[in-house]
């Protein structure tokens, strides 16, 4: 009898949020067309338009249709893939609080991009060169976007010299993720008593703005995993284009649900430029978040939502508004150094606003290089996988103390995503947000003006501190309004 109640309690819990989801109105992303993107007054519009809301929409990239099908399609097939197998070091996993797992594929790119992606060869024969294909095909979108905004009267300095934007962008650091979103299943809810209460949570990510100079994006796409045998099969799921999960809110606070269409690359501003650079225009960081759609949860398949994200940071010699002492490259690394050491002494450095702390978007910036001890029997997951993740089995840490030895890996987890957002609360009670009403940003928070400290946002209870590159996490509870 109980069980039949939490079942009722968690699908009315996972309905209300769904219903209050599709209530926002749809928002179609204002478009541009790429190839006329620097001509006439179309570069003056552009910056109008991203004054407004910081996002606009690219269309007509040269071959980008083709390549977003095929590159997603094969992005979601290595991620599975790599997931089930032991030699799975590209792939870093996260668990969110509503259930939803996360699989990462992140490598730098810009002008590192020749060697990226080398470690995918083995598991992921062919997806290497598809992905580099595709992400250079971006660079060009991005850099062409740079080249408008040299053709406005948009300028950017560190308070001494005035920076070109196209080669502000052209040079900058760049990082590419690719997020493969595995919803939770009907399964799920029957051997997780906690599952009303993960569901009940308005996003599986979080409410936030990207810490760095814009992001370039790309619709997702949505499949089904059927297992044959050894063999896995994808089937793709077709979802309305104002249904993706994405949710911004508007710079009049108005949260919407972009329309993302497959022929668009999607420009979304962060706060880099406010927080880095001084700027002739102000032009809003976007605050974003997803929710897995319902109708991937409720479904007797494994759900992926397969989702490619560009980033784009500055250049390694680009010296900061904030202290005009530090290059770029040196505030990473001193970033990476605050977050192993945790001296709060370099706190005021970091770059989060007032009462937010510095987290990472995922763990792959911790990315330990583990082998086999000897005489010892591989963990089945491999301990590349087991000796890395966070939050998915109690027996990880033992496994991996017994059968691995690992060394930190300073290379390719050195630079990631990151956000900035509010301590957590040890004191969080879940059960007094009201079902379907309100999110909690995947955890309790208290807002208090003097805290600003670092913290995991995948896993709240952690004290284990991360390394990557930031997002500003919404600063208080909100309702959806219906």
């Amino acid at each position: 009898m109980a069980l039949g109640l939490l079942g009722l309690t968690s699908v009315s819990a996972a309905s209300a949020s769904e219903d209050a989801f599709l209530s926002l109105p749809a928002f179609e992303i204002p478009a541009f067309d790429y190839a006329s993107l620097a001509q006439g007054d179309v570069p003056s519009t552009l910056l109008e338009t991203l004054q407004v809301d910081g996002i606009v929409a690219l269309r007509h990239v040269p071959n980008f249709v083709n390549m977003h099908e095929k590159y997603l399609n094969a992005a979601a097939k290595c991620a599975v893939a790599a997931a089930h197998s032991a030699e799975n070091d590209f792939l870093s996993e996260k668990n969110f609080e509503d259930g939803t797992r996360r699989y990462t594929i992140n490598t730098n790119a810009g002008l590192e991009l020749d060697t990226a992606a080398e470690n995918t060869r083995k598991v992921c024969p062919g997806y290497r060169e598809l992905y580099l294909e595709f992400s250079a095909l971006l660079e060009n979108a991005v850099n062409g976007f740079g080249v408008a905004l040299d053709q406005t009267s948009f300028t950017a300095s560190d308070g001494h010299r005035v920076i070109s934007s196209r080669q502000l962008v052209s040079e900058a650091v760049r990082l590419d993720h690719f997020h493969a979103y595995q919803a939770s299943t009907t399964q799920a809810e029957a051997a997780v008593p906690a599952y009303a209460e993960h569901r009940k949570l308005e996003f599986s990510l979080p409410l936030h703005e990207d810490h760095g100079l814009f992001i370039a994006m790309i619709a997702p796409k949505f499949f089904e995993v059927h297992d044959e045998g050894e063999e896995r099969r994808l089937v793709e799921r077709e979802l309305a284009n104002d249904a993706s999960g994405l949710v911004i809110q508007r710079a009049s606070g108005q949260k919407v649900r972009p329309v993302l269409k497959e022929d668009e690359v999607f420009i979304m501003m962060g706060t880099g430029g406010s927080r880095w650079l001084q700027t002739s225009h102000r032009i809003p960081a976007v605050m974003h978040g997803m929710r897995m759609p319902d109708s991937l949860v409720q479904n007797e398949h494994r759900s992926l939502r397969a989702w490619f994200g560009k980033m784009t940071l500055l250049p390694t010699y680009q010296r900061l508004l904030e202290n005009n002492d530090v290059m770029f490259d040196e505030h990473a690394n001193m970033t990476t150094r605050f977050l192993l050491e945790s001296t709060d002494d370099d706190l005021k450095t970091i770059g989060c606003a007032t009462g937010r702390m510095l987290t990472a978007s995922e763990g792959s910036c911790t990315h330990r290089s583990c082998t086999t001890k000897s005489g010892a029997t591989a963990p089945d997951e491999g301990c590349a996988t087991v000796c890395n993740r966070e939050g998915h089995s109690s027996t990880d840490e033992s496994e991996c103390s017994e059968k691995c030895s690992c060394t930190d890996d300073s290379g390719s987890g050195e630079l990631c995503w990151m956000l900035c957002l509010h301590p957590h609360s040890d004191d969080c009670d879940a059960s007094d947000d009201h079902l379907g009403t309100c999110h909690d940003l995947g955890a309790c928070h208290d807002f208090k003006s003097s805290d600003n400290y670092l913290q995991p946002i995948d896993n709240a209870q952690s004290k284990q501190w991360i390394v990557s590159y930031t997002h500003d996490v919404e600063p208080k509870q909100r309702c959806f309004q219906s």
